[in-house]
């Protein structure tokens, strides 16, 4: 079957985006199908597959035998500063309730009529309607779109509506969390989930919270494909010179002695105040890890907005820094080899896990952090990032206790790592029959 591949996220830098998308294309190509075509989460924020003409297929092999969406040259924002772009982005995180757009409809009531709209507009659409109509199914890579009142979610839910109602192929949405916390989204999702031919959430809270309006089930996230190298091989390699060095960051820190991971969180990206107390509070933890952990101290940047603040961290505490453009496998093995992972992102926390590094969560823009944790066994109160300091006294306490646990406590949880990692091929079960 010819797929149409919705929110490719392999489009952001943030390392679970690329990791996870990367690991749902292969499982789709696993299956024997083929991706006809991809949408970027990119192309989601500005609508542009609507109007633009025809990609050519998506066919360029990528990691773990995926396929990576070929550049369009000479697009206009080719040449947009890199700073201008990252600065969008982050103005639609933290204004996502507000966002209009002339293709996409705001509201439930406002969906039959934009579909009509599009279906019968061959000229303006053309492009796209040439997409669909040459497409067996839609398969949407729900990530962690599914909150507050943007675009990108709107989008997902619209599409997945036109393309099922409309043009009565199947639809499935896979590898997500849902937490609809915003009325107009809820209300959306509670009349489009229903036509879902198939809905997987990567978190049981998920399936459980939609319950009353889907019959979703759980697998894991499909990141858990990837896995750290063992670090006595790894250590050969990584602990040479420079090795973690991705400019303008530097990562110089010893692989071979024990150290721990301090990450971000997609919550960072809300706060309008300056980000002055969010490097403070993180300082602030740092020196309480300090008191009861001897190792070296990493940081981790999975995500650009997370860059301005932990880049100024690892100036004031003299840290190192693994920036968001860090390779995929290479943050794996990094975060997998760590002797724990503290932050708030998600993929950083499941590369933990898949080697046994156990996660102290920082709460995020949803659930799921406390969800993965619950999962894992490791249920820990996440702590918000303007209380980090004040809680920096519990996490230090908790990571000694995670230290002290030792190989027992990092078998137990890569076995069940191993274990969601063969549950994450579920995503495709759909597709598989």
């Amino acid at each position: 079957m010819k797929v149409l591949f919705i929110n490719d996220s392999t489009s952001n830098c943030n390392w679970g985006d690329r990791a996870a998308a990367v690991s749902l294309r292969h499982m789709v190509l696993a299956t024997g199908h083929t991706i006809h075509h991809a949408i970027s989460e990119d192309d989601l924020l500005s609508s542009s597959f609507l109007t633009a003409a025809k990609d050519p297929p998506a066919s360029r092999p990528g990691v773990a035998g995926g396929a990576v969406r070929p550049a369009r040259p000479g697009r206009f924002t080719d040449y947009i500063p890199p700073a201008v772009v990252r600065f969008k982005k982050e103005y639609l995180r933290r204004h996502r309730t507000t966002q209009v757009n002339p293709h996409i409809p705001g509201t439930w009531e406002e969906f039959d009529e934009a579909a009509r709209r599009i279906v019968g507009d061959e000229s303006q659409y053309a492009g796209f309607l040439e997409t669909l109509h040459a497409i067996d199914i839609a398969v949407i890579h729900g990530d962690g779109a599914m909150v507050g009142n943007g675009i990108a979610p709107r989008t997902d839910l619209f599409l997945s509506y036109l393309i099922r109602r409309y043009l009565d192929k199947p639809v499935i949405i896979v590898n997500h969390t849902a937490d609809f916390d915003h009325p107009n989204l809820r209300r959306i999702a509670e009349m489009v989930y229903p036509l879902y031919d198939d809905v997987v959430f990567r978190d049981p809270q998920s399936a459980e919270r939609c319950k009353g309006f889907c019959d979703g089930r759980f697998a894991a996230d499909t990141a858990f494909l990837f896995a750290p190298a063992p670090r006595d091989e790894w250590v050969r390699v990584a602990a040479r010179p420079t090795y973690f060095d991705v400019w303008p960051d530097t990562a110089e820190f010893d692989p071979e002695r024990g150290y721990v991971c301090v990450g971000g969180s997609a919550k960072f990206g809300y706060y309008v105040e300056p980000y002055r107390k969010l490097v403070d509070n993180l300082v602030g933890l740092i020196e309480e890890i300090g008191k009861v952990y001897p190792g070296q101290i990493v940081l981790t940047v999975s995500d650009a907005t997370d860059e301005p603040i932990f880049r100024r961290v690892a100036r004031e505490a003299s840290l190192p820094l693994v920036g968001a453009r860090t390779p995929i496998q290479q943050t794996v093995d990094i975060v997998g080899n760590a002797d724990a992972y503290i932050g708030g992102r998600w993929h950083p926390s499941i590369f933990a896990l898949r080697g046994g590094t156990p996660i102290i969560p920082f709460a995020s823009k949803t659930f799921k952090m406390e969800a993965l944790a619950e999962m894992a066994g490791l249920a820990f109160p996440a702590a918000e990032p303007l209380e980090l300091a004040q809680r920096g006294g519990d996490i230090a306490r908790q990571l000694a206790s995670f230290v002290e646990a030792g190989d027992a406590l990092r078998d137990r949880l890569r076995t069940w790592a191993e274990e969601m990692c063969e549950n994450s091929w579920d995503n495709v079960s759909y597709l598989r029959r």
